[in-house]
């Protein structure tokens, strides 16, 4: 698939309001963001950083090695939108975790339903109720009185399985 792009991945850009400031192409503007183009920057005040640029603010270092540099004047300010990265994941404590089932309780239910989908990590003799929750609130009900209060603690007993699977551990 052929892409209308004016740059391709690996390509050397420079940003038009700032030439000291050198990057690689990483993605061309094919996606969510078409017009913007992600660049990681490899020289200048944004070194080591990764921004989704839009297409206009950037000209190819190839085409300004035969030119010589002329000042541009500045325009309008450029929307540079930062990347997050993959290993910027929130990490889950087990205190957040008891905290959030102690006070929310939609978490509970959620808490439920994930001990449900792990039951191979919690007691055996926990299985059947959580089991039983768990259909109970896909049915589209909320839990409330004692089974409310089993469910609760039944999540804070098992903590650890929800810390891990909040985490992406299992």
């Amino acid at each position: 698939m052929e892409s209308d792009s004016m740059f391709n991945v690996g390509d050397l850009v420079k940003l038009v309001r700032d030439p000291s400031s050198i990057g690689i192409v990483v993605t061309d503007s094919i996606g969510v963001y078409q017009g913007f183009t992600l660049v990681k920057f490899i020289a200048g005040p944004d070194a080591d950083k990764t921004y989704q640029i839009n297409n206009i603010e950037l000209i190819g270092v190839d085409d300004v090695i035969d030119e010589k540099e002329e000042e541009v004047p500045v325009s309008a300010p450029v929307e540079e939108k930062p990347v997050a990265k993959a290993t910027s994941k929130k990490k889950w404590s087990k205190v957040q975790i008891v905290a959030m089932i102690k006070e929310n309780p939609a978490a509970v239910e959620r808490g439920i339903l994930c001990l449900n989908k792990h039951h191979k990590l919690i007691p055996e003799k926990s299985r059947s109720y959580v089991s039983y929750w768990a259909s109970y609130i896909a049915s589209g009900k909320k839990l409330s009185g004692r089974h409310f209060y089993n469910a609760r603690r039944t999540c804070f007993f098992n903590a650890k399985v929800l810390v891990d699977a909040a985490n992406g551990v299992v």
